[in-house]
């Protein structure tokens, strides 16, 4: 111990006697340790943390699936199915979400709400922290007044008041006795792609069986694989139980049809994940390319440290003591760059934090905790040795007499400059891959910009409504709710349009609804379908959807007058291809109730702008009921789109005091600008770029200090040379020709490796990319010549000073 600490002081007063030297190697090696320790952060935060459920691994997701639709919900049928049938499955438990009104603890508060069964809490290993969790009993109609809080809610909004348990809170007006509080890191599976967690629980209460709701598709559902049966297992199983469902109900389902049992970690990281291992791999190759700088820099200080190596192997240092040595100065370097580093990386993980990246889960819980602190130091030791061993070796081997003899001056180490070109090629290559993939993923994220999503977001104030069914218990008090709203809305200063939608675009899934087309007769089990959306007048003008044909809905259509519907641009064109669809009638449904077609609208980007429109219909919300009675409903939750004429947020309080005008219990939710929505439909790509960006230009820095260096390093190692050619009549062009030749040389033997590295890389970004393909060769061609023209640049300052070299005095100096 005392021959470390001794060594360790040595190497702290050498590095202090080289300030550029030792601050240089420094903010490399931060840099690269920096990056690694921030993204090992999120890693650690999303992938590496288990869900908060007993037993992670045998949660599972059940999603439907049939022709069309990859993944999407179950129905009521179905399940009472799944859970009698499947042996394979255990506690498997049906959830869907919802909001309430939130009253009698301040002002009205819209608080999200998941209805859940009680398997779901046995499936998840879930336990209050507070009274208890509901029952099957409580599961029931007419006994689901009882509510679970969120811990979040439970203390913001009452204090973490113990004695809450057992009392009554107004939801939608009804009261629901409070029978525990779950955790604040229990979550859905489905919570962690949302911003906003579930902040209470109340029973699902789906009732009796109606073998008519099988085609009504609407229920989240999950469960967990019973003890020792592979996901495998259970999966044929339930391939067994649909295929089933085909043979007893031919003309409900199509052969396609199946359930896809999905792992709850796949659920929640598996669209993330690849992008975080390759994010890993590139801030791996960062720090690579920081090693190999810190070697080369380590190597010329080597050599220009002979004469004191050559006088303490002489005065009896052995070449261990020797190696030593050198390597705990190494070793000094990169424990100082792992500190600067973890500083830096606490920046970088607040700036992450800061952008609230929507698509990566977790990412609130992104931290440097003990975990990363541990990772970091082993990386800063690894690091160290890798830097500092073959430099140290390189030194250990010297030739003493002509070390001796010259003073110490100009005797290369044999192999060193061969070593530090390669170190060079390899910072290049490493650059090269970088820089590729940054540039491919913003020509990616550039093209998504340029999608029409088929509306206007600028100035477009969106907010969620919804009324509570005690105070508005029939269609006729719902339509007159939203009349009013709207009514009141565009009274406002500076508002130009308001209307309200189902579901908001890049916010939210839609499902599809048969149709029927008079006229058309439907071929086999395939039947004509297309998504549905309700909207109230003044929701396209609000949103900037252009009309391509015919009108939009107004005040005018109402209940009791022609029932009417619009059809997307896209749907016209595969039901009425060449026809003008104005005029003609089609069923949502089997039905007999015709609905004209009164106009087309252009197609939306509804599910992102990276996917393909589908067939889309709008009904308007006063013609719009679910089911045929006289009683049937109408849709109580929309979604307000309110343009304006200057900032929309500075609308968000009119537009509360409008809706609380109509009705004083009701409050708004999900309050955003649409250009958020839309940046938070896009917030994983961007982040993928920006972050590649970062990286791929610091790789590029890095690389071109490492040609600087080692060119003009070769330039000072031959000054005695360029004086004799200057002497007998090489010109300065010659000279700089030379030097300029040998960065170049570098350069495109880097850049060679680099392309082929890329190329091999490009098949794991394909997935990260839209509408450029991941060997473009513009992006390849502009890489290579932007890294060699870096390279050329680098080498030319260099390649100046070696001109300006006197002949007689670098003569006179051998």
């Amino acid at each position: 111990m005392s021959t470390f600490l001794h060594d360790l002081r040595y190497a702290l007063r050498a590095l202090s006697k080289q300030p550029a030297f030792t601050i240089v190697a420094l903010v490399t090696l931060a840099l690269g340790i920096g990056a690694n320790t921030a993204i090992f952060g999120i890693v650690n935060a999303v992938l590496l943390k288990p869900l908060p459920y007993r037993q992670p691994d045998r949660v599972v997701m059940l999603w439907s699936h049939w022709i069309n639709w990859n993944k999407t919900w179950l129905s009521s049928p179905e399940l009472d199915d799944y859970q009698r049938e499947a042996h394979s499955l255990e506690h498997v438990g049906a959830f869907q979400y919802t909001s309430f009104n939130l009253t009698g603890a301040g002002d009205p508060l819209r608080v999200k709400a998941a209805e859940v069964q009680p398997a779901v809490f046995t499936a998840l290993g879930a336990s209050a922290i507070a009274g208890r969790l509901f029952t099957d009993e409580e599961d029931r109609p007419g006994r689901n007044r009882v509510v679970v809080l969120g811990e979040g809610l439970w203390r913001e909004q009452f204090g973490s008041d113990p004695s809450l348990i057992g009392k009554t809170i107004s939801l939608d007006g009804t009261p629901y006795s409070v029978v525990g509080v779950l955790p604040a890191a229990m979550r859905l599976p489905i919570d962690y792609a949302s911003r906003a967690a579930t902040q209470l629980w109340v029973p699902l209460a789906l009732g009796p069986v109606d073998p008519q709701e099988r085609g009504n598709h609407g229920l989240f559902a999950l469960g967990q694989l019973a003890p020792g049966i592979p996901i495998a297992r259970a999966q044929s199983e339930m391939d067994t139980i649909t295929s089933g469902f085909q043979a007893r109900f031919p003309n409900q389902y199509d052969r396609e049809f199946g359930v896809t049992l999905v792992r709850a970690t796949d659920e929640v990281f598996g669209e993330i994940q690849p992008a975080l291992l390759l994010l890993l791999g590139a801030v791996g190759a960062v720090l690579l390319i920081a090693c190999a700088n810190v070697a080369n820099l380590l190597l010329a200080r080597s050599e220009a440290r002979q004469k004191e190596i050559a006088i303490r192997t002489v005065l009896g240092a052995g070449r261990g003591r020797l190696l030593r040595q050198l390597v705990t100065e190494a070793l000094a370097l990169s424990a100082i760059g792992g500190v600067a580093g973890i500083a830096l990386a606490y920046g970088l993980v607040r700036v992450l934090v800061a952008l609230d990246p929507l698509r990566i889960p977790r990412a609130q819980e992104v931290a440097i905790d003990g975990r990363v602190l541990v990772f970091t130091a082993a990386l800063a030791l690894a690091t160290g040795v890798v830097f500092g061993l073959v430099p140290a070796l390189q030194a250990s081997r010297m030739n003493l007499q002509p070390a001796l003899k010259e003073g110490g001056r100009h005797s290369g180490v044999s192999g060193s400059g061969r070593l530090r070109h390669l170190l060079v090629i390899v910072e290049i290559a490493a650059s090269v891959v970088l820089v590729a993939a940054a540039m491919l993923l913003a020509r990616s994220f550039t093209a998504l910009l340029k999608v029409n999503a088929g509306f206007n977001p600028t100035h477009v104030l969106t907010l969620r409504t919804s009324l509570p069914p005690v105070r508005y218990g029939d269609a006729s008090s719902i339509a007159r709710a939203y009349r009013d709203i709207g009514q009141r809305l565009r009274e406002g200063p500076g508002i130009e349009a308001a209307g309200a939608v189902t579901g908001l675009p890049l916010a939210s899934t839609r499902g599809d609804w048969g149709i029927r087309i008079e006229g058309l007769t439907a071929q086999g089990r395939q039947r004509p379908a297309a998504d549905w959306q309700i909207v109230t007048p003044g929701y396209f003008e609000a949103l900037g959807t252009p009309l391509i044909a015919g009108r939009l809905f107004t005040d005018a259509d109402q209940k009791d007058t022609l029932p009417v519907i619009l059809v997307n641009q896209t749907m016209a064109n595969m039901y009425w291809p060449g026809l003008n669809p104005i005029g003609r009638r089609m069923t949502m449904g089997g039905n007999d109730r015709w609905l004209t077609i009164v106009g087309v609208v252009a197609d939306v980007r509804h599910r992102g702008l990276d996917a393909p429109v589908r067939a889309e219909m709008y009904r308007p919300h006063t013609q719009f009921r679910f089911g045929t009675g006289s009683d049937a409903a109408a849709v109580p939750a929309m979604t307000w789109a309110i343009r304006t004429k200057g900032d929309p947020i500075a609308a968000t309080a009119y537009a509360r005091e409008a809706v609380a005008q109509v009705d004083r219990g009701l409050g708004i939710s999900e309050v955003a600008t649409m250009e958020q929505v839309v940046a938070d439909s896009t917030s994983d790509r961007r982040l993928d770029m920006l972050l590649f960006l970062l990286l791929g230009g610091l790789a590029l820095a890095l690389a071109t200090v490492g040609v600087y260096g080692v060119v003009a390093y070769s330039v000072t190692q031959r000054t005695h040379e360029i004086g004799i050619r200057m002497a007998v009549g090489a010109r300065p062009a010659d000279v700089r020709r030379m030097v300029l030749g040998q960065g170049c040389r570098l350069a495109v033997i880097g850049v060679a490796v680099g392309l082929l590295l890329a190329l091999a890389a490009a098949r794991v970004m394909r997935g990260l990319l839209f509408h450029v393909s991941a060997t473009d060769p513009a992006t390849f061609a502009a890489v290579a010549a932007a890294l060699i023209a870096v390279a050329a640049l680098a080498s030319y300052i260099p390649a100046r000073r070696a001109t300006r070299v006197d002949p007689m005095i670098a003569l006179r100096t051998q």
